[in-house]
């Protein structure tokens, strides 16, 4: 007789009768995991499905782990990205503060990404006190 952990069985048995529609397997496994009397070979069949549902959770545990752990490393990535450019931008700000042609050329190209597309139309409001409009 194969070995059935009757508690994961249940919590199988109680998720999947939850599903608005379950698969094939899903709903064999409700069968046969509601049925009374199983003999032998229910029990086969059951160990096998219970094993492969419990290989496809932790596959979609690893799946979200690996997930999880990409989107750590896409947020660290951006951080990065926008600390290197606020940082950039506030000495070239300080810059032009304190030279005259640094603050003339800054203009130009604050003038130039307004006027030529850089600036997305929702965020001009935001910034054309910049550009002198």
């Amino acid at each position: 007789m194969a070995a059935i952990n009757e508690d994961y069985l249940d919590d199988l048995v109680k998720r999947f009768k939850g599903f608005k529609s379950p698969n094939e397997t899903q709903e064999l496994i409700i069968l046969l995991g509601e049925k009374d009397n199983r003999n032998d070979d229910d029990n086969r069949k059951l160990s096998v499905l219970l094993n492969a549902e419990k290989k496809a959770d932790q596959l979609a545990k690893a799946r979200a782990d690996a997930r999880r752990l990409i989107d750590a490393e896409k947020s660290k990535t951006r951080k990065i990205e926008t600390r290197r450019k606020i940082i950039w931008i506030s000495a070239i700000e300080k810059m032009a503060s304190v030279d005259d042609k640094s603050a003339h050329l800054l203009q130009q190209l604050r003038v130039k990404a307004f006027h030529e597309g850089y600036v997305s139309d929702r965020d001009k409001d935001a910034v054309k006190t910049d550009v002198g409009l």
